[in-house]
């Protein structure tokens, strides 16, 4: 990427002479040519410049632009200020596809139909004709606008929807050159300017025209209004059915709880486990954790397995289980009732005698004692077995009970975290809008104080030039009255010149005269000489 200022009188000149070939041989890689105010009169030295993309020539005496044809990246093309009376043909202007911005004014523009010929340039965004006499013809803004169908401002304003539809009658706000429509886009040019700045000065523009017609423009902000209402009706299937607070927590949650749902379901096992430590048998503390992992909603690899023990489950008649307080009540009532419906057997002594006779009613009251006591062992068995079952449903309802305080508390958490997220968007949307409206303000005051620069700037130069214009005038009055003077007293000396040659004329009449009236008198007397002498004679 390279920048250059093509100037004819640097490269002619004997002291560059050697650096001519190396010139000419870079043109091709330039971007950027800016030569204002150099008095050129033509843009031949732009032909092989090829990758031009901005180009800078005003304030010159050029006439013509076609050596402009080979630059076909051309961006910008500022010729303000030349002695452009007539625009190249449409292939001109259909080669530049990347052209945006075109200023053309303070040029000799005359006829309309010619400048209509831009409307081959298909990128066109802003465009300048204003101190040119063809701005003067009524109807020239409605013609190209119209013409030139990319274009979206010209001359320092941005075209309103009013002037492309064919009469529509809109609000003040949308009107035709409305102070909202105001934009500058043509300021004076800077010293010092690079291709960067050139380019960010084009991203400017063109960004401050959009935004300039997004809020002026009646179609593109009802064309908003339908893109937000198709995108909310595409979102509302998502959240057909909900209250508004349920829609706000289910926001929330894909916000908050996608990202930690992981870290939640630790946290929460890890507060179970100190809450509630295991103290029972391998059996039972398998079977809690089998219950632990379902509701914490893990897959375990073991959980057919742990399912297959929890049917065979059993604890032995001799072994108590552990009871919390309204479980160890309910058991100490049904001991109370078992004494009642089976009152305590003496064990038998033990014989140390020998073996004795062995009769059929004792042998029937053994028998009857050996049912009763495998009836009362079966059930302690049926008892212990119905207790743990009911201890274990016990303890899954109060698992359950636990979860879902679990669950109210996450939701509380949740709909705290959502409202604290929407306390803290609408703080930052207020942040947002302040700063908006200080930049806007700032903006606006910047933009004034320009304005206000631009105009005591014009002001001066017309004071300037009117100062020029009296000086000139003082001159030319002088000149004339010395002219007239000259010329008056050239006029008297050929008058005077013209009556001396008319007496000297009339001198040399006279003496004509006189010489021919001697000569007659002379000759009259000869004649009469000769009478006397014939009558003597005679």
């Amino acid at each position: 990427m390279f920048h250059g200022t093509i100037i004819e009188e640097l490269i002619n000149h004997e002291e560059w002479s050697h650096y001519n070939e190396n010139v000419i041989h870079d043109q091709k890689d330039f971007v950027f040519v800016k030569s204002n105010g150099l008095h050129l009169k033509s843009m031949e030295n732009l032909q092989t410049c090829i990758s031009l993309r901005v180009c800078i020539f005003s304030n010159n005496f050029i006439t013509d632009i076609h050596p402009l044809q080979s630059c076909i990246k051309l961006i910008k093309l500022d010729l303000h200020g030349n002695q452009i009376k007539s625009l190249p043909e449409i292939s001109f202007w259909s080669g530049l596809k990347n052209l945006k911005l075109l200023y053309l004014h303070d040029n000799g523009f005359v006829n309309l139909k010619n400048i209509c010929v831009l409307s081959a340039c298909p990128n066109l965004v802003a465009l300048t004709l204003f101190d040119c006499p063809v701005s003067l013809k009524g109807g020239y803004r409605h013609v190209l606008v119209n013409s030139v169908l990319s274009l979206k401002a010209l001359d320092r304003y941005v075209i309103s929807d009013e002037e492309i539809v064919q009469n529509w009658q809109l609000p003040e706000r949308f009107k035709i050159c409305n102070d909202r429509l105001f934009f500058n886009f043509c300021p004076a040019l800077r010293k010092g300017t690079t291709y960067e700045d050139e380019l960010n000065n084009i991203k400017y523009v063109i960004s401050k025209i959009n935004e300039i017609l997004a809020h002026n423009s009646p179609v593109l902000i009802v064309q908003r209004w339908i893109r937000g209402f198709l995108v909310r009706k595409h979102l509302s299937l998502h959240f057909r059915g909900l209250s508004f607070c349920a829609q706000l927590e289910k926001a929330a949650q894909w916000k908050c709880l996608t990202d930690r749902q992981q870290l939640l379901r630790e946290e929460a096992g890890e507060k179970w486990e100190r809450m509630h430590p295991i103290k029972s048998h391998p059996e039972q503390s398998a079977l809690s954790t089998r219950h632990y992992h379902l509701r914490i909603g893990q897959e375990t690899g073991d959980e057919i397995e742990d399912e297959e023990c929890d049917t065979h489950f059993s604890i032995s008649a001799f072994r108590l289980p552990i009871y919390t307080s309204s479980s160890l009540k309910y058991a100490a009532v049904l001991n109370e009732k078992k004494q009642d419906l089976f009152p305590p057997v003496a064990q038998p002594h033990p014989v140390t005698h020998s073996k004795p006779v062995i009769k059929t009613d004792a042998l029937s009251k053994r028998n009857a004692r050996r049912e009763l006591s495998a009836r009362r062992s079966d059930v302690r068995k049926l008892q212990a077995r119905s207790d743990i079952d009911k201890y274990h449903t016990e303890q899954k309802k109060q698992a359950l009970l636990r979860e879902k305080q679990r669950a109210v508390a996450m939701a509380h958490v949740v709909k705290e975290r959502a409202n604290l997220t929407i306390l803290e968007k609408l703080e930052k949307k207020k942040c947002i809008s302040q700063k908006l409206a200080e930049r806007h303000h700032e903006t606006i005051q910047r933009g004034l104080q320009r304005l206000w620069q631009d105009r005591f700037n014009y002001l001066a130069k017309v004071k300037v030039r009117r100062a020029l214009f009296v000086e000139e005038m003082k001159q030319k009055a002088a000149d004339r009255s010395v002219i007239q003077n000259f010329s008056n007293e050239r006029n008297f000396l050929i008058k005077a010149m013209l009556k001396i040659e008319k007496l000297e004329k009339d001198e040399n009449v006279l003496r004509e005269k006189h010489m021919i009236v001697q000569q007659k008198l002379e000759a009259e007397k000869h004649q009469m000489e000769l009478h006397k002498l014939m009558k003597e004679s005679r």
